[in-house]
């Protein structure tokens, strides 16, 4: 049996655990998945949140929302 790793939670990520959920409920074999996420929740940019600037260890908060940002919506 093989193993895959996810990287990211985000749309992407997601999106694949959500396919490999859906063959095994229709009776395919599927391999051991692990998924790894850096931040504290998943959602990767669907993770919505007023922080900006650096995480606690440093790194840049990965995020679709900035600083003095009104709206990320369409126009």
């Amino acid at each position: 049996m093989s193993r895959i790793a996810i990287i990211g939670s985000g749309p992407c990520g997601l999106s694949m655990l959500r396919a490999f959920q859906q063959a095994e409920a229709k009776g395919e074999k599927i391999p051991e998945i692990v998924c790894y996420e850096k931040q504290d929740d998943w959602g990767g940019l669907w993770n919505y949140s007023w922080r900006t600037g650096s995480d606690q260890y440093g790194d840049p908060v990965p995020n679709s929302m900035y600083r003095y940002l009104w709206s990320n919506g369409p126009k």
